[in-house]
């Protein structure tokens, strides 16, 4: 007689060796659908003065799945609509963002975009890490309409496996350490982004002025209006393409600017570190890069600036959305061919424009050095899941 295959993780804490179980999602807990007061715009149905929160999908996504507070409060004709939560329940949305595990911790009432785990008979943490593990599988279960729904019977049914409640309460709180680490990371790095913004807004002058709020000292002279194609040398349409494959340069295309893999062509290098580049097609043209040197993809343009290249680099870049907006030819977009004779630039003298370009560049190693940290953590998460869970 063959052998049952013994049901167990490859990494588990030392003194756990028992099987785990495998069940479905319905044994382990009544699972029922919030409801909606209609129409849901009805002003009736919320009081900003009342105890009990109005539970949606943006305030999920604001959290990251972990609910401490709600802004939008529901009136007690509104309470009357839908499932009011008075103690901490697990949650899964099946509506819009389809599949993302929530841990509610405040009163409130739940929305018929989610379904609640009343009477859970497993861990709370535990489960939440394993429905946010399988969370990319639920869309694929989902039901066409206006916009994605996840089936409530398909949750119901759906099989998962579980090892004892010790077992589940240590993997959980260690899952819940690691989210508080790539939590805070996050911070970390939103905290550096918020900081450049900041400087930035004071750093520049305003369109009609000709002096930035916040200067270095000794820096006094106003800064000139000029036009973008004033700061250039020339501007350079890339003519090298993918099939060009080689050893002798970098191919500098969207994908590897944007963090892609790095493949070579038999082609010369025709930008430097101090250029500027510019993605001149596509569904992200105008998207502004720098620091980078090969041979130039027919997408992009570069230009060679007169002076300092990190300079105008922060300062496009700052402008981004302005370029998005305004310098973009509709439907295909596609940056306009007189974008260098149209846009308007405001510029110091070299002396300011080395020192601004070398302070933001600080700041934006700062952020890269943040996002990779935090990329780690995702990755070190990932591979545990992966390990810690059948």
């Amino acid at each position: 007689m063959s052998k049952t295959k013994k049901l167990v993780p490859k990494r588990r804490f030392k003194k756990f060796d028992l099987s785990w179980d495998v069940t479905n999602l319905g044994e382990i807990s009544d699972i029922v659908r919030g409801a909606s007061p209609r129409p849901i715009q009805d002003k009736k149905w919320f009081d900003s003065n009342s105890e009990i929160g109005w539970l949606r999908i943006s305030d999920v996504t604001e959290q990251n799945g972990r609910i401490y507070h709600i802004k939008q409060r529901l009136s007690k004709a509104g309470q009357e609509k839908t499932r009011v939560l008075n103690e901490p329940h697990l949650l899964l949305s099946i509506a819009a963002t389809v599949g993302k595990p929530v841990i509610n911790y405040v009163k409130t009432g739940v929305h018929d975009g989610f379904l609640i785990f009343q009477n859970l008979k497993s861990d709370i943490e535990f489960m939440f890490q394993y429905l946010d593990m399988y969370g990319v599988k639920w869309k694929k279960y989902g039901q066409p309409g206006s916009q994605l729904n996840l089936n409530s019977d398909i949750v119901k049914n759906h099989n998962v496996e579980l090892p004892h409640n010790e077992e589940q309460t240590q993997i959980g709180e260690f899952f819940k350490k690691l989210d508080t680490l790539i939590q805070t990371q996050q911070k970390k790095l939103d905290k550096t982004k918020t900081l450049k913004s900041a400087y930035l807004a004071e750093m520049f002058p305003k369109d009609d002025e000709s002096k930035p709020k916040l200067r270095f000292k000794g820096m006094k002279d106003n800064w000139m209006h000029t036009k973008l194609k004033d700061v250039i040398e020339r501007e350079l349409k890339g003519k090298t393409k993918a099939t060009m494959l080689g050893n002798k340069n970098i191919y500098l295309d969207a994908n590897y600017l944007n963090g892609g893999e790095i493949n070579y062509v038999n082609a010369s290098k025709d930008v430097t570190l101090n250029d500027v580049l510019i993605l001149w097609d596509g569904s992200l043209a105008g998207t502004v890069y720098h620091e980078f040197e090969g041979a130039l993809g027919s997408t992009l343009k570069a230009y060679k600036p007169k002076e300092s290249g990190q300079f105008l680099y922060q300062f496009l870049k700052k402008n981004q959305q302005n370029i998005f907006n305004n310098y973009r030819t509709p439907n295909i977009p596609h940056v306009i061919k007189t974008f260098t004779e149209e846009f308007r630039i405001t510029i110091p003298h070299i002396k300011e424009q080395t020192k601004i370009g070398n302070f933001f560049k600080l700041l934006d190693q700062k952020i890269a050095l943040e996002q990779r940290k935090l990329e780690k953590l995702k990755k070190i998460k990932q591979a545990y899941l992966n390990e810690m869970f059948v």
